[in-house]
């Protein structure tokens, strides 16, 4: 059903990526105002804890970002062949951990999902079908088939919960 890898990159890999995404003040994120929803599904929208920041580095074929180039490693690293989607989600800590709603990240044969975390948090990414919890912890990804549905959590302990999504299809 899906596949966790610890230390997925090498230390300077993953530190040039959190440098990028936590660090670097010239790094653009995005006001989203709902999130983890089907298209015709807008509950989060109105629900006061269903926001996070984004960054869409690619999506509906095509580059969406002059960002782009940081993702070169953990592309290469998870073989990818094509580009669905990628984005960076940013989700601020709130004094109580939300989950967000179960949804799929696409209806697509043979798509992947690659839930990459770049810091260790309370946060978890939680499937539907066995309830199954994976933990975010830094330089840790989730990979499995994109019409899993499952759902993340913002964070109590830190600052931020941020985790890379990428959909793709691999060698």
């Amino acid at each position: 059903m899906f596949k966790i890898i610890d230390n997925f990159l090498s230390k300077d890999e993953f530190k040039k990526l959190e440098y990028n995404y936590l660090k670097n003040p010239a790094f653009p994120y995005y006001l989203q105002n709902g999130k983890d929803y089907l298209l015709e599904d807008k509950r989060s929208d109105n629900m006061l804890d269903q926001y996070q920041f984004t960054h869409l580095f690619y999506d509906n074929l095509k580059n969406n970002s002059e960002w782009y180039w940081t993702l070169d490693h953990i592309l290469k690293k998870l073989k990818v062949s094509a580009i669905t989607k990628a984005k960076v989600n940013l989700n601020p800590n709130n004094t109580k951990l939300t989950q967000g709603i179960y949804h799929t990240d696409f209806n697509l044969d043979n798509n992947k999902t690659a839930v990459f975390y770049l810091n260790t948090c309370d946060g978890y990414t939680i499937f539907k079908k066995n309830k199954k919890k994976i933990e975010s912890k830094a330089n840790r990804v989730v990979i499995f088939d994109s019409k899993n549905k499952h759902a993340g959590t913002n964070t109590t302990n830190v600052k931020v919960r941020c985790v890379l999504n990428i959909n793709y299809y691999g060698f």
